[in-house]
């Protein structure tokens, strides 16, 4: 009895074996045609959205960068236009208009002293809001693309994303639910400070202590955050400022 038993655990700890290897055989399976099914899409979404950039690009308005720029905060911009105009701002500031290169736009916007590296922050953020409003998907893919080249610089991820403006948050809720998801399979969070745009006219003194206590990002003389540097960028308030120092005032005899 006592061996029949033992028989019987051993066919039930085998079957129970064999179900386990089929269930994990079919969860492999599931996923690996889940992962086909996207690479596929992904490919193919990639190829539409490069042929609507071109698209984008060859009816962008004939303006000098600055004024592309400022084109994509005119109220009751079109989502088209808004999208070409960005675009092409972002391929005449950055190599390849690839937003990982968006260090590369280096000065000022001249005379209103407008920094071109946030500008090309500006452009990447403003092409994908307009290219979400558009309703072919390939603009979607083409929006997903341009800020998953924003996370790919570490500098970018840091400035404009993991301390984002408050639209950023509307951005990735839009394409979370359109499965458009960089590889890692999730946008990350952001702390919201200040509104788009990030790029403003420099305006104004701020000391250094100042620009310190209330938590200002610098800027250098080529417009690129820094840690240090000639100008003050205050994301709360969307403003930029020249950095003066403190005059500590000297008395005979102190």
């Amino acid at each position: 009895m006592r061996k029949k038993r033992y028989f019987g655990l051993l066919l039930t700890a085998a079957a129970l074996v064999y179900l386990a290897g089929m269930a994990a055989a079919a969860d492999t399976e599931t996923r690996f045609e889940e992962l086909t099914r996207r690479y596929g899409q992904k490919a193919e979404r990639t190829a539409a959205a490069e042929e609507l950039r071109t698209d984008l690009e060859a009816k962008a308005e004939p303006l000098p960068p600055e004024r592309l720029w400022r084109s994509l905060f005119l109220p009751g911009q079109t989502a088209e236009q808004g999208a070409a105009n960005g675009l092409a701002l972002l391929s005449a500031l950055v190599k390849g208009g690839d937003p990982v290169n968006w260090e590369g736009a280096s000065g000022f916007f001249l005379p209103s002293e407008v920094p071109k590296p946030l500008v090309a922050a500006d452009a990447v953020y403003m092409s994908s809001v307009y290219l979400l409003k558009m309703e072919e998907e390939a603009a979607g893919a083409l929006a997903a693309w341009l800020m998953v080249r924003l996370l790919d610089s570490p500098r970018g991820k840091h400035f404009f994303i993991s301390t984002g403006p408050a639209e950023y948050g509307p951005m990735v809720r839009d394409m979370t639910a359109r499965e458009l998801l960089p590889s890692f399979g999730v946008w990350p969070g952001s702390v919201a400070r200040g509104v788009l745009p990030f790029a403003a006219p420099v305006r104004g003194w701020v000391s250094y202590g100042t620009a310190l206590m209330r938590e200002m990002v610098f800027l250098d003389g080529a417009g690129r955050p820094a840690s240090n540097g000639l100008y003050a960028w205050d994301r709360d308030r969307g403003r930029i400022y020249m950095v003066i120092q403190e005059l500590r005032r000297i008395f005979p005899f102190d």
